[in-house]
């Protein structure tokens, strides 16, 4: 504009364009040059005064006017229009382009009058051409701009709904997995129980038994002191005192062996929570006391574990409402990584110091427990940290770790329980894993 308005050595040049709304059509200046000392004309006119403008734009006419005054057979509304911001003589050539925008270049003075020649009209529809051209071009890119952002908007809404699949996939994948183990080991649990129970029961008969022996024995000896040749040479050959002094010590060992597979059975169905797929009151420390005895021989120094001190800093806390069983997979999945963690640092980096997991409980503002798991192995670098609950992100070796454990974790904390699950780590600080769930 401030082109045109320069070479044609006018007052002032503008942009018309018509928004054809089907209710209320209008006409608005949206691009203005002038000179300084005029009043802007930006913004709609008025619909009362662009009906002459209005016809002449929708037909597409060209509008010549040298002289206001000398045109008597001017529209009213064009002539007060014109007269309002001193204009007079204006230029107008109307523009509409492929796409259907239509508008058009006003040219007008406003110190007399001012001869429009072929020339100018002609330079001015050349514009108005090329005018048409880039508006239509400009119409393309819009519409290629929303036609790419709606497809990536949509290209985002795909790539969230396939982690979003991805994600429930895992979880049923996950749920049926621990659903099974829950079932087997429930089963085994019940299966070995009804054995061990008769054998730890007739224990108690049979030590019984072995007194009562023993005594009948011992008074065989005081009323028979001297033996047949037969008798003491078996007794030499058995060692007897041995045998009783054996027995006794065997039977109380196998009392000790019972009560312990009673122990193991116990965490073993508590542990599953087969029949607890409901929201229950439960002990938090009995959910972690019966993970680690699952996890007994990883940790424990039998010839197998890594000797992993475990320390244990439980508060009082009281019953939480929550999902035992899917509670009790999370601690499982946290432990083993721990454990896992540990064993790395010991054959990675030498070392004399002890490996160690802390396990903290305790009570935040009277509305949450919260238990922390800390382990004093190599850490992670934050790249790592970062990723650690997406699905199928796993650094372990191939056929380790599936990836899940975590992300599954992060489920059943955040989205079954409303809690928080939080990892703090640095590389050579070890790691901690916090949970925190609503009493």
């Amino acid at each position: 504009m401030n082109e045109i308005r320069s070479l044609l050595q006018i007052d002032r040049c503008y942009f018309l364009s018509y928004l054809p709304h089907p209710s209320q059509p209008s006409l608005t200046i949206s691009y203005e040059a002038r000179n300084p000392n005029l009043a802007s004309m930006l913004g709609n006119i008025p619909l009362q005064k662009s009906n002459f403008l209005t016809q002449n734009l929708l037909s597409q006419q060209l509008s010549c006017i040298d002289n206001i005054n000398s045109k008597s057979h001017l529209e009213y509304d064009v002539q007060e229009l014109l007269t309002e911001f001193g204009i007079t003589s204006q230029l107008m050539l109307p523009i509409k382009s492929n796409s259907g925008e239509i508008g058009a270049i006003v040219c007008s003075h406003c110190s007399g009058d001012r001869i429009w020649n072929n020339s100018e009209i002609s330079l001015l529809q050349a514009v108005c051409d090329q005018l048409a051209i880039a508006i239509d071009h400009a119409q393309l890119y819009t519409q290629s701009r929303v036609a790419t952002l709606e497809a990536q908007t949509q290209a985002e809404k795909l790539t969230e709904t396939l982690h979003k699949l991805q994600q429930t996939q895992s979880q049923l994948i996950q749920n049926e997995k621990m659903s099974s183990l829950g079932q087997l080991v429930a089963g085994v649990a019940h299966e070995i129980n009804n054995p061990v129970n008769f054998i730890h029961g007739n224990l108690t008969y049979a030590n019984e038994y072995f007194q009562e022996m023993l005594t009948l024995l011992h008074l065989y000896q005081q009323h028979y002191p001297q033996p047949t040749a037969e008798i003491e040479n078996f007794n030499e050959k058995v060692d007897l005192e041995f045998i009783t002094d054996d027995l006794s010590k065997l039977l109380s060992s196998m009392n000790m062996g019972t009560n312990r597979i009673r122990e193991i059975v116990l965490g073993l169905r508590n542990f599953s929570r087969h029949d607890e797929a409901d929201k229950k009151r439960v002990d938090i420390h009995e959910g972690i006391d019966n993970t680690l005895l699952i996890l007994h021989h990883r940790w424990k120094n039998n010839g197998i574990g890594l000797d992993i001190s475990i320390v244990k800093q439980y508060d009082e806390l009281p019953l939480v409402d929550c999902y035992p069983g899917q509670l009790n997979q999370v601690f499982m999945n946290i432990l083993t990584n721990a454990i896992d963690a540990l064993e790395e640092s010991m054959v990675k980096i030498k070392t004399n110091q002890k490996p160690q997991i802390i396990i903290r409980t305790e009570i935040l503002e009277s509305k949450f427990v919260v238990i922390r798991i800390a382990d004093n192995g190599l850490g992670m670098v934050e790249d790592i940290k970062k990723r650690l609950f997406d699905p199928f992100f796993t650094t372990k070796q191939v056929g380790k770790g599936t990836g899940l454990g975590l992300s599954i974790s992060y489920q059943i904390i955040v989205e079954k329980h409303g809690g928080i699950l939080n990892c703090l780590s640095e590389p050579g600080k070890g790691t901690e894993f916090w949970i925190q769930i609503p009493i």
